[in-house]
């Protein structure tokens, strides 16, 4: 016979029981957390070691860089030392950050920032010895300060990694010791309690997956953030070393098209203009998509009124569509509040890129905007409602889910017609996003697609929307403006050259610099009316220089204005707070003179003309118009005049301004000149109310040739 065991013996095993079960599974969970603190503290360690090796990389490149201009004199050379001059106050704050209760490390990151900070000085002594002489150069070199410099470095870097390496092996260590103390725990688990060791286990096995899969994910993060970091930076830097010669080059044309005559050479021209502005725009494109990724890029809300928009579109796209037969309907509900508080020029970039890609995708049929609006229930605001439908080849089913993401195509159907980036409806999506808005995209193979715009709580503006500034005209005229001395500083020689070709026989004088010291020697002899500065210059940098100048007697007011090829909307705005005015490289010739005109009065006796309004604007003619010419006006006036001034055809008004052109050189006529000129202009620059008003003139214009009192009887 089994003795019934005694009640309150096996209510007390059962309390032991649960309460070594209860306990094993506490100090399991405790093991695994620790254990979890360490892998972390273990990740960490593993940043600083990476940043570290970042940092001297950017050293030895700044060295051998700054070595390879001594002996070459070579100034691409130095755009290591530049780079790195940028990124390493970047990385040393990353060090810092990146360092887990490095407290006993700290004064030795500082010591190895000082360190670093005087190897850059002595890289740019060096080549600023260079610069003087090769002999100076190679003197400093054979000195020895540059190898002692690295030598130290090298040694301080040696010193972190061996004590990095010892927090690895304790890490290792203590890594080992939280394992056999977890494996030790679930074994006296499984022994005291089958069940709830089995359970014990099997939750240690997860945690240990859920654990690995996390730092997995961690890790991936930590790669994508970083691998996103340098792409953004390195768009940065490229577009800026894009920017500089793209300045050049559209500077230096807009110039010799002033030159030309020949209407050939001046097409060829226009096509490098033409091309050039195609490759800036893929590099805005390229730029924008990398900003708002970045979270840099931000909204300029103004009064906005989306029937202007419309109109826009509908210019922009009429001529396209008719070629190819398409009906173009742009359509706007007549109840539709007439000023919106809305980013207009980034609202009218996303229509363009769906109105452009629908048209582009579209054989026959028609393309339709739609504008709509639904009542909010909050005052003063609505919801904007947006929609591009084309009947065109339509979106493959298994596409819908990628044409929002960079660099993807519909597919490779008429590929030779369809090239492109794939970045106009990456860009859409993300700008919609960014001003508060979703776009959704439905489509049905060859019957045509329907992109849906849906805006919420738009506010409705008090003040109504304004036009855009107009700065069309392509005659500029810096003897409009009082003479002045201008101190120009750039280090790049074509940048100098452009802005003195632009100046090229006006009153002013204009002095150059290609560094700050030089900057401020002529400051200080000349105390001239304006500067304008280059804020990447070797050495002393353009926020230094200014800094100087305003230290200088009499020179506390005068206005300096920032010439910068940066894309960055932080920087931009910092030094649009520093600076008088501001510049963006590649810069017109019409947009440097407004600059300046905000600074440099106009001419006393006269304001700034800044748009010829009326036939009496253009030049007028000091010789008689010969007859011959007059007959051919009058045939123009017949055909095809009427036409365009109805239908405004960009590309017939484009025929029609040089014909005019070449008539006004052939017979020495510079009033028909001008005005070919500015309908040119009109259309290089899509500026469509103008090209309207400018072309109703032409009438008027052949009216004052044939009235010229100069003319034979």
């Amino acid at each position: 016979m089994v003795k019934e065991p005694n009640k309150h013996i096996y209510n007390a095993v059962v309390v032991v029981w649960l309460t070594l079960s209860l306990g094993s599974v506490l100090l399991a969970a405790a093991t695994w957390s620790q254990l979890s603190r360490l892998v972390t503290t273990g990740r960490q360690e593993s940043g600083v070691r990476e940043n570290l090796a970042q940092i001297l990389k950017l050293l030895l490149d700044a060295e051998t860089g700054a070595r390879g201009y001594v002996i070459t004199g070579d100034k691409r050379f130095l755009e290591p030392l530049a780079g790195a001059e940028t990124n390493l106050p970047a990385a040393f704050d990353a060090l810092a950050q990146a360092a887990p209760e490095a407290g006993e490390m700290l004064d030795q990151f500082a010591d190895l920032h000082a360190q670093a900070e005087m190897c850059l000085h002595w890289q740019y002594k060096l080549t600023a010895a260079r610069d003087r002489s090769f002999g100076k150069a190679a003197e400093l070199m054979t000195s020895g300060e540059g190898k002692t410099l690295m030598d130290g470095i090298r040694e301080q870097m040696a010193a972190l990694d061996k004590i990095l390496q010892d927090r690895r092996a304790k890490l290792r260590g203590e890594v080992g010791a939280q394992l056999f103390r977890a494996s030790l725990t679930s074994w006296w688990a499984g022994v005291l309690a089958i069940g709830v060791g089995a359970y014990a286990f099997r939750l240690s096995r997860l945690t240990l997956k859920h654990q690995k899969r996390e730092r997995e994910l961690m890790e991936e993060n930590l790669r994508a953030e970083h691998s996103n970091r340098e792409k953004n930076v390195f768009l940065a830097n490229m577009s800026h070393e894009i920017r500089t010669p793209m300045n050049a080059i559209l500077g230096f044309s807009e110039l010799l098209l002033d030159d030309l005559r020949e209407p050939r050479q001046r097409q060829y021209l226009q096509s490098i203009r033409t091309s050039a502005n195609s490759l800036l725009l893929l590099i805005n494109d390229i730029l924008d998509v990398s900003k708002i990724e970045a979270g840099v890029m931000s909204l300029r809300l103004e009064p906005t009124d989306p029937r202007e928009i419309s109109d826009l579109i509908r210019t922009l796209f009429a001529e396209p569509a008719a070629k190819k037969g398409i009906r173009l309907e742009c359509q706007v509900a007549p109840d539709l509040p007439r000023s919106l508080l809305v980013d207009r020029i980034r609202l009218r970039q996303v229509l363009v890129n769906l109105v452009g890609n629908a048209i582009k995708f579209t054989d026959v049929g028609m393309v339709e905007t739609r504008v709509n609006w639904i009542k909010s229930p909050h005052g003063g605001h609505l919801t904007l409602v947006i929609e591009v439908q084309d009947s065109g080849m339509g979106i493959p089913p298994d596409k819908l889910a990628d044409i929002f993401q960079p660099f993807t195509q519909v597919g490779n159907q008429r590929e030779k017609e369809n090239q492109g980036t794939g970045l106009g409806l990456a860009i859409v999506k993300r700008l919609v996003e960014l001003m508060g808005g979703t776009v959704t995209v439905a489509s049905v193979l060859g019957r045509g697609s329907v992109f849906h715009l849906h805006f919420p709580d738009v506010a409705i503006s008090a003040r109504l929307a304004s036009p855009e500034k107009n700065q069309t005209r392509s005659g500029v005229d810096f003897n409009e403006l009082n003479p002045a001395t201008l101190i120009v500083v750039d280090d790049h020689e074509l940048n100098r050259q452009l802005i003195a070709g632009m100046f090229a026989g006006t009153h002013h004088r204009l002095v150059f610099a290609a560094g700050g010291e030089e900057a401020l020697t002529q400051a200080r002899r000349l105390k001239p009316d304006l500067i304008l500065m280059d804020l990447r210059l070797p050495g002393m940098s353009g926020q230094e220089t200014l800094a100087e100048i305003r230290k200088i007697n009499g020179l506390e007011l005068m206005p300096v204005l920032a010439v910068s090829a940066s894309v960055l909307t932080e920087t931009e705005s910092a030094e649009k707070e520093r600076f008088s005015g501001y510049l963006r490289k590649p810069f017109t010739k019409r947009e440097l003179f407004e600059e300046l005109a905000g600074f440099l009065p106009a001419r006393p006796g006269g304001e700034i003309v800044r748009e010829p309004a009326v036939p009496g604007a253009w030049p007028e003619n000091t010789e008689p118009v010969p007859r011959e010419l007059l007959a051919q006006l009058r045939e123009q006036l017949i055909h095809p005049w009427p036409a365009l001034r109805d239908s405004v055809a960009v590309n017939d008004s484009r025929a029609f301004a040089r014909r005019l052109e070449s008539l006004g050189r052939h017979w020495q006529c510079p009033a028909l000149i001008g005005y070919a000129e500015t309908l040119l202009n009109d259309v290089e620059n899509y500026a469509v109310a103008d090209l309207e008003t400018h072309l109703g003139q032409f009438a008027a214009l052949v009216e004052q040739l044939v009235r010229n009192p100069r003319n034979e009887p």
